[in-house]
């Protein structure tokens, strides 16, 4: 999903590769930088660009298998295409015209 999410805001919005920040949550014990390393592989954001990770303290009586490279969080900062998202989510939620999608659904299978 953030490797999606990368791309889709790359591919449609005109990005300033120096506002997109990354950050990391990571337990206690794991290696960091390897995780920093991970992520800026995937996101495609310099290691330099992420900010302070979360270092969550391992509870042992919840779980015992922890993600090896955390999880990741990216931002980016920038109100025009804050504006530009906000504005097509407001069209897609405006639309009174029934989606193909909500009609597949909305259809009885052949066979119940």
């Amino acid at each position: 999903m953030i490797a999606f999410f990368c791309a889709w805001l790359r591919r449609f919005f005109v990005v300033d590769e120096a506002r997109l920040r990354a950050r990391v949550y990571l337990h206690e014990g794991l290696d960091l930088e390897a995780a920093v390393i991970f992520w800026s592989g995937v996101t495609g954001i310099p290691s330099d660009q992420f900010h302070r990770p979360y270092r969550a303290v391992p509870d042992v009586s919840l779980r015992v298998t922890k993600h090896e490279h955390g999880c990741a969080y990216v931002r980016y900062a920038c109100a025009r295409t804050h504006r530009q998202i906000m504005g097509l989510v407001r069209a897609l939620l405006s639309s009174t015209d029934p989606s193909g999608v909500a009609q597949l659904a909305a259809r009885r299978p052949v066979k119940p």
